[in-house]
């Protein structure tokens, strides 16, 4: 989970501009175990009062610690070598500077999620060390308890849903997504993600089954795969004014956070549709918005998503004046002539590609629904006469590292400009089947499609332990929200 308070002391030992830094730290907050491993997920690694251990750090810190900010604890600086003191910039750390406002004794010891809280809400007027006490007993009492739910019964409907013969894949999503809500960060996360990875096994054997036929389906009651979203579209009125926001790498799951912001005044119509497999930007939201099947060739870029958009509705008779596309921003200026607006908001997927587990990303998707102004946009677009639908080109899954790919392995495959580490593109079906001949350890894990290769379970080309991703064909990273969204009448 992001703690503003980490980060923001991390931000002010790296803005220092060197890689030593000399800390005089009395109050001993950083020496705290939870707190190194804190600035350790920043780059920034704590090394305490032991001389021998900072002389070594020091000689080996372009080999061994690069790219890392390292704070040597020192209770008298001048006691250090002059090597040392010169290559060093020096700080007196005071947990009160950061944290200022209470009692520092009661709260020296608190937890680091307590003391964000306490970062982010300073006091104007000091409190007293019974006044902080109280306080910090109210924090707990806000804190909501933790949902309990019944992982038994979970599973049972899963399997009732996933037995059918053509399951209803947003039933079974909206109820992982339900189940994934209530147990991110919690103890009964590990037995939900359990549950999610056995249903994406059956979702894997009825994509081999049905997806391709997805490409020529009727759009009419719904897209079924995001290459029919403007035929759908289309449909529904091709002089009606229609806003279409993609928000890249929302999860149906991030979506349900969105949802529960909703004013009660919106009517809202939840649904789903397929990103395109492999489930990479390049295609899936060039499939959006040309309207069909993916060209691999396409390079990915704000501008010629914005010809796609312009062609596909200049197509139907539009003219270009009637048409418009915002990247990261809504331009309200002229909407009355506008009937058909496209709008992205990609920051989400940067934030999914910063995370290190769903724990992280959840509070990053909160935070990003507030700060973005997404729910004023839907409304102002509303109120300018405007059918609002929402979707994402991909979803995202909490994936474990296989490996890195070593250096021949990576010859011949095609740069997508993706940062995806569920597939590889290969210049032709012989080099790939060349790499699986050689990793015939991924036969289970992956599928082929030509000269594509991606992960279909929560594996990655990765050598880190967690990261969320996407690239793959899991149930997480495809089944995506299409959702239509009007007043309430």
């Amino acid at each position: 989970m992001v703690n503003r308070f980490v980060e923001h002391i991390a931000g002010v030992f790296t803005s220092r501009g060197k890689q030593v830094i000399l800390i005089k730290n009395p109050d001993g907050f950083l020496s705290r175990e939870d707190v190194g491993e804190a600035l350790n997920r920043n780059d920034i690694t704590v090394v305490k009062n032991s001389r021998l251990k900072q002389r070594i750090v020091f000689e080996l810190r372009k080999r061994d610690y690069s790219g890392k900010t390292l704070l040597f604890l020192c209770s008298d600086t001048s006691e250090l070598p002059e090597d040392i003191r010169l290559a060093a910039s020096e700080i007196d750390f005071h947990l009160s500077v950061y944290i200022y406002g209470y009692h520092l004794s009661t709260i020296i010891n608190e937890n680091l999620n307590v003391l964000d809280k306490l970062f982010q809400d300073k006091q104007l007027v000091p409190l007293s060390e019974k006044e902080t006490k109280d306080y910090l007993k109210s924090l707990r009492q806000k804190e909501k308890p933790a949902v309990v739910i019944d992982t038994e019964t979970l599973k049972k409907n899963l399997e009732v849903l996933i037995k059918k013969e053509i399951p209803d894949w947003g039933q079974v999503m909206k109820l992982l997504s339900e189940a994934l809500v209530s147990t991110i960060g919690g103890e009964q996360f590990g037995q939900v993600l359990s549950i999610v990875n056995l249903v994406n096994e059956r979702f894997q054997e009825d994509l081999k089954v049905h997806y391709k036929q997805l490409a020529s389906s009727s759009p009419v009651k719904r897209p079924k795969v995001v290459s029919k979203i403007l035929d759908h579209l289309d449909t529904t009125g091709r002089n009606k004014k229609t806003a279409l926001i993609v928000v890249d790498g929302m999860s149906f799951w991030q979506y349900l956070l969105l949802n529960k912001q909703f004013p009660d005044i919106l009517s809202v119509k939840n649904d789903i549709t397929f990103s395109w497999i492999p489930s990479i930007t390049q295609l899936s939201r060039q499939a959006i918005f040309r309207g069909g099947i993916p060209d691999r060739d396409y390079i990915q870029n704000p501008k010629n998503e914005e010809k796609l958009w312009i062609n596909y509705w200049t197509g139907k008779g539009l003219r270009p004046f009637e048409i418009r596309y915002d990247y990261e921003s809504i331009n309200y200026a002229g909407l009355n002539r506008i009937l058909k607006l496209a709008v992205v908001f990609k920051d989400l997927d940067d934030k999914m590609h910063s995370s290190t587990d769903l724990t992280d990303l959840k509070s990053l998707t909160e935070h990003w629904i507030e700060r973005s102004g997404i729910i004023a946009a839907i409304q102002k677009l509303l109120d300018e006469g405007f059918t609002v639908y929402i979707t994402s080109d991909h979803g995202n899954i909490l994936a474990k590292g296989w490996r890195n790919l070593k250096g021949k392995e990576k010859l011949g495959t095609n740069k997508s400009g993706s940062r995806s580490q569920r597939h590889l593109e290969y210049s032709n079906y012989r080099l790939a089947s060349e790499f699986l001949a050689s990793n015939d350890e991924l036969n289970d894990f992956v599928s082929l499609d030509e000269k594509v290769i991606y992960f279909t379970g929560d594996y990655s080309f990765s050598p880190k332990a967690s990261l969320v991703t996407h690239g793959g064909s899991h149930i997480l990273e495809v089944v995506i929200p299409f959702i239509k969204i009007d007043y309430e009448h």
